[in-house]
């Protein structure tokens, strides 16, 4: 069983919250995996700035594992919080919990103006972060050693994430399920709370199943989930078209205009994903690799690879391998 932990101060903003806290919860609504999520914070009531009182926050809890989530809730950034006893409970205890060698393996995170409690816990030096557009500036006066970026949704260096905030939590938090729990598993929650991803889908660093979903035509949205189930379907076949009370021809031309690419094109692009991750990630053979990654032959799998790759697969392996040895 893992855990997230939420922590909620006062003046806590509600999308801050309730945009993760949904998200996150829906992992174990959905069975994908055992994910307990609690608020928590140094009062047991708090009202939030929208005016709602919020109760029953759990205490700062005295250890935190390894394999947990720490997400720290933005509030209305005023001095008079970040002067008052709750801020300075908080950022001791994050301080206490995270700084040095101590568990290393969690993974903490800030949803806008949470970012500078971050900082002053000493979490955010020498890494990059990013917070609400608005409070760029004040957060790189405060902390001269990070490196705070704008206009991105969210950030990550190693453990520790950042976002711009409010609905940029919701971006975040599915970027977190996909770390932990799989790039599917990320798709099927966003599914569930009718998400589609559109605000970060055209950075370079993501996997294709993220890349062109800044269209919010749903049928397009359940093709690419299917494609994205089954890497083997023929994407040209009529029966595949069938199955969404569509034509080929249909499909093809809706599926272009709403992402750029054809269902084959976003197909290769999802099984040349996987196969990078299965080289890397593991010792399967290239003849395993092509059968896992959806490709009809391992000649498929080379002819696809040389036209996309400089290295071939077992130099590619060598070079960015990420096993353990």
């Amino acid at each position: 069983m893992r855990s997230a932990y939420l922590l909620v101060l006062p003046g806590v903003h509600m999308l801050d919250l309730a945009g993760p806290l949904q998200v996150l919860s829906t992992v174990s609504e959905l069975g994908i995996g055992q994910l307990s999520v609690r608020c928590i914070g140094p009062h047991a009531n708090v009202q939030a700035f929208q005016g709602v009182a919020l109760g029953r926050i759990e205490a700062l809890p005295a250890r935190v594992n390894g394999q947990d989530l720490v997400v720290v809730i933005g509030s209305k950034l005023q001095t008079s919080l970040m002067a008052s006893q709750p801020w300075r409970d908080a950022a001791a205890w994050l301080r206490r919990m995270f700084t040095g060698s101590k568990t290393p393996d969690t993974t903490i995170a800030a949803v806008c103006t949470g970012a500078f409690l971050l900082g002053d816990a000493g979490l955010l030096d020498g890494r990059l972060c990013t917070t609400h557009h608005a409070f760029v500036r004040r957060l790189r006066a405060r902390l001269p050693h990070a490196s705070v970026v704008d206009n991105r949704v969210f950030v990550c260096d190693d453990n520790v994430w950042t976002s711009a905030g409010v609905a940029s939590g919701i971006d975040m938090a599915l970027r977190l399920v996909a770390e932990i729990f799989g790039d599917e598993a990320a798709i099927r929650v966003a599914h569930e709370n009718v998400v589609p991803f559109r605000r970060f889908s055209d950075d370079p660093r993501l996997d294709p199943q993220y890349q062109s979903r800044s269209h919010g035509n749903q049928l397009i949205h359940a093709v690419q989930d299917a494609i994205s189930r089954n890497l083997e379907a023929s994407v040209s076949d009529p029966r595949f078209a069938q199955g969404f009370a569509i034509s080929v021809r249909h499909l093809s031309r809706m599926f272009l205009e709403e992402t750029g690419l054809t269902p084959k094109q976003y197909q290769l692009a999802l099984r040349m994903a996987r196969a990078r991750k299965l080289l890397t990630a593991s010792s399967l053979s290239v003849e395993a690799i092509s059968s896992k990654s959806g490709f009809s032959s391992v000649q498929a799998f080379r002819s696809c690879w040389d036209k996309i790759e400089t290295m071939p697969p077992s130099q590619y392996r060598k070079a960015n391998s990420t096993r353990r040895t």
